[in-house]
């Protein structure tokens, strides 16, 4: 998931537009629903190389992968309606990817 658009400047550029999004849907900033769809738009700008990636790389492998699950699992909590907590998790996954951090359980 690191290379999103190919250029880094670009990716944090992706990922300090889903900070700005989400700082203006939790502070409600927008009248109505608009505040909502801000967080919506942000968890769906981070959610996109997820899916992408993890469902190429399923097809790739013939196996499901984790990513694939895991944005699975957010799309479930956006459709529940948890717009911010999808938004923040997208947001951490995205800039964590760009810092190329590695959570697996692998040793060496």
């Amino acid at each position: 998931m690191h290379k999103v658009f190919g250029d880094p400047v670009r990716d944090w550029f992706g990922a300090f537009l889903m900070g700005l999004l989400i700082a203006v849907g939790y502070c409600k900033w927008l009248p109505g629903y608009l505040s909502d769809g801000m967080l919506v738009c942000a968890a769906v700008i981070g959610l996109f190389p997820l899916l992408k990636n993890g469902l190429f790389d399923s097809l790739y492998k013939r196996k499901i992968r984790f990513e694939l699950l895991v944005g699975i699992l957010l799309l479930v909590g956006l459709f529940m309606g948890r717009f911010l907590e999808v938004a923040l998790i997208c947001l951490f996954l995205l800039v964590g990817s760009f810092m190329r951090l590695n959570f697996s359980w692998k040793g060496g």
